[in-house]
């Protein structure tokens, strides 16, 4: 994901192409088992939701109405059809359940696991999945309370906890080399590591220092995560990492309407209707309402500058601050080459 979109690239690095263009919060990309689909947990509708695409390009089509926060997808079924948890009908949005979607639109079947954070199945029908926690180990680090991740593996007699002993937050379970790999922060770092379906013979494939291995996925054979903003590929159980040098291409989306940011906290708009003053974390700054550069009127650090005013057509903006004797009013141009100048008490 980048921009808020889905994107595709090659494996061996290139140039990537952009696959939605709807600029909303979107994760969780995967492609189906034979390449020709791409589904991906979408917010454009509101809540998250499956939504799934052609993989070589066209409209996206969105195949759940549970409107439950905690929707994602994990993966793919054996035999094509989309692995989601959601906490559609449980009594709190952690408390997802798995389901399989279809592609076609059909209803989506539940899987009968259980409580389920996230899963994966071999294409031999073997699963792995984890136990639900509350947020993967890079936002909640090195949590070691009761609703950390556990990994759990499907056997004939049914699913048995593995690694019980690990002391760590595990997330995103992924079928590697016919073994069930996982990210953990046992070690005080998010990492990626592998392990025998039995529990036995643990492998850590990644050497993160600073940042957390995060978004684990895979087709069986490979795996690719993301660190500090880059894309890692394990091409084979002892293979080192290698990063991927993916270049975004394509036409911007500023363009695009976008929901405006949590901080805005006032907004004046000129007699044009075109700009306005916002106060922007204690800030008063000067936007264009379509395209364009903002500018900043009153940005100095430790003072705060609140309740801007546009001065009718005269180009100018008010606003209040707190000055080291009290509040006061500070005018200045909007824009121009006189606004740094302009500005008085």
């Amino acid at each position: 994901m980048a921009e808020d979109d889905v994107w595709i690239a090659p494996l061996s690095g290139g140039r990537a192409w952009r696959l939605s263009a709807d600029g909303v919060s979107v994760s969780h990309p995967r492609f189906s088992p034979d390449g020709r689909w791409v589904a991906w947990t979408s917010g454009r509708d509101g809540d998250p939701e499956v939504h799934v695409a052609p993989a070589d390009g066209g409209e996206s089509r969105r195949l759940t109405y549970w409107g439950a926060p905690g929707t994602r997808v994990c993966g793919w079924t054996p035999d094509g059809r989309i692995i989601a948890v959601t906490s559609w009908r449980q009594p709190f949005y952690h408390q997802t359940h798995a389901y399989a979607v279809p592609v076609d639109g059909e209803p989506a079947e539940p899987m009968g696991w259980g409580p389920v954070g996230a899963a994966d199945i071999a294409s031999d029908g073997a699963v792995a999945l984890v136990t639900v926690a509350g947020q993967e180990p890079a936002a909640w680090k090195r949590y070691r309370g009761g609703a950390t991740g556990r990994l759990w593996v499907r056997a004939d007699d049914g699913f048995r906890r593995v690694m019980a002993d690990l002391d760590g937050n595990l997330d995103c379970p992924v079928w590697f080399a016919g073994r069930p790999a996982f990210l953990s922060d046992h070690e005080g770092i998010g990492r990626l590591y592998s392990v025998a379906p039995d529990g036995t013979d643990l492998r850590r494939h990644s050497a993160e220092t600073d940042f957390y291995a995060r978004h684990a996925a895979g087709d069986g054979d490979r795996v690719v995560y993301q660190a500090a903003g880059d894309l890692w590929l394990v091409d084979g159980l002892d293979a080192e990492p290698a990063r991927l040098d993916v270049r975004l291409a394509g036409p911007r989306t500023a363009r695009h309407p976008r929901p405006a940011s949590p901080y805005v906290r006032d907004l004046s708009c000129d007699h044009t209707g075109r700009a306005g003053a916002v106060e922007v974390h204690g800030g008063v700054h000067w936007i264009t309402h379509r395209d364009g550069p903002a500018r900043a009127l009153a940005a100095t650090p430790g003072v705060r500058a609140r309740l801007p005013r546009v001065l009718g057509d005269t180009g100018e903006v008010v606003w209040v601050t707190d000055s080291a004797d009290g509040d006061a009013l500070e005018i200045a141009a909007a824009a121009g080459e006189e606004q740094p100048a302009s500005r008085r008490r």
